[in-house]
């Protein structure tokens, strides 16, 4: 599992990939490149979901979630707070 291989997949995603992986290692968590446009990220050793960038959307392994686009009119970037929430809700789930 590698962090580096975030830096090629800057080709037309959505996803300020900069800033999700901010949001990835502020709680620890381990991301892993699966496919072109396909991350895996992981708590400890155990899988917490998929994410695709280009998309913004994430499976938990039990249903798709869509993450709002960030925005450049009103400048808020809801995303992150939705991703921060589901990151949350997984974590204590798979306690």
């Amino acid at each position: 599992m590698s962090n580096s291989k975030t830096k090629d997949m800057g080709r037309s995603n959505f996803t300020p990939m900069g800033r999700f992986k901010e949001r990835i290692d502020r709680y620890g968590l381990k991301l892993m490149e699966v496919g072109i446009n396909h991350l895996r990220i992981f708590s400890g050793n155990r899988k917490l979901f998929d994410y695709y960038p280009l998309r913004m959307k994430l499976f938990d392994y039990r249903q798709w979630k869509q993450l709002t686009y960030p925005s450049l009119i009103d400048g808020t970037d809801k995303w992150e707070t939705e991703l921060d929430d589901i990151i949350k809700e997984l974590m204590v789930s798979q306690q």
